[in-house]
C-alpha cells in the first residue's frame, strides 16, 4: 500500500510540475540601419510601447525567412543579417525565460511601409533611439551591440514592472561569446 501511496504522489507531482512549467520562446529582433545610420524604430499599435522589429520563431518558418519575411512586411530587402546577441530574458511577472536572438542589417532595396500591427515608425540615430524605445532590456542590449561591433555577445536580464514602468536589471552581466575583432 505504501507502494502504490508513494508512486501515486510521484506521478501527482510530476504532473503538477508539467502544468507549472511554460514552454521557452524565442524571439528574434532585427536591428535595420538604413544609410544614414539610423535605426528602424516602431511604436506597436494601441499602444505606447516603442521597440525594434521582432518576431517569435514559429514552426513554419526557418531563421532566415522569418527575418526576410519581417523586413519584407515593412517594405525592405536588406542585407544577410549578422547575429550579433544571444541573451534570455527572464520576466517577473510570469516567471518565463525566453531566448532573445538580435540580428542587424542594412537596408538594399525599398519604400518603407507600415504593417498592420504598427502604429508609427522612425528612423532615429542609435541615441535617439534608446531614449525612445519602452524596454530598458532592449535599450542596454542595443548600447552594447553598438558599441562594440565586432563581438556576438550574450547576457541574461530580468523584466520587471514598478508602478506602471518597464525596469530591467542584469542577471548575468553581457560577456562576449566571440573573441574581440583584431
Amino acid at each position: 500500500m505504501k507502494k502504490v501511496l508513494l508512486l501515486l504522489m510521484l506521478l501527482c507531482s510530476q504532473f503538477t510540475f508539467a502544468q507549472q512549467t511554460t514552454k521557452p520562446s524565442t524571439f528574434h529582433r532585427l536591428l535595420v540601419f538604413n544609410d544614414k545610420n539610423e535605426l528602424l524604430v516602431v511604436k506597436v499599435k494601441n499602444s505606447e510601447r516603442w521597440v525594434t522589429p521582432g518576431w517569435y520563431q514559429d514552426n513554419n518558418l526557418t531563421i532566415k525567412d522569418g527575418l526576410d519575411q519581417l523586413a519584407l512586411s515593412y517594405g525592405l530587402t536588406i542585407t544577410t543579417p549578422t547575429l550579433r546577441g544571444v541573451f534570455t530574458l527572464k520576466t517577473e511577472q510570469n516567471n518565463e525565460l525566453s531566448t532573445r536572438l538580435v540580428y542587424s542589417t542594412n537596408i538594399k532595396s525599398g519604400e518603407i511601409k507600415t504593417p498592420e500591427m504598427i502604429e508609427e515608425i522612425r528612423w532615429l540615430s542609435t541615441e535617439q533611439a534608446v531614449k525612445l524605445i519602452t524596454f530598458p532590456h532592449i535599450n542596454a542590449q542595443i548600447e552594447q551591440l553598438t558599441r562594440f561591433p565586432g563581438t556576438l555577445w550574450g547576457g541574461s536580464q530580468l523584466m520587471y514592472q514598478e508602478a506602471g514602468v518597464y525596469k530591467a536589471k542584469f542577471i548575468e552581466n553581457f560577456y562576449p561569446l566571440t573573441p574581440a575583432p583584431i
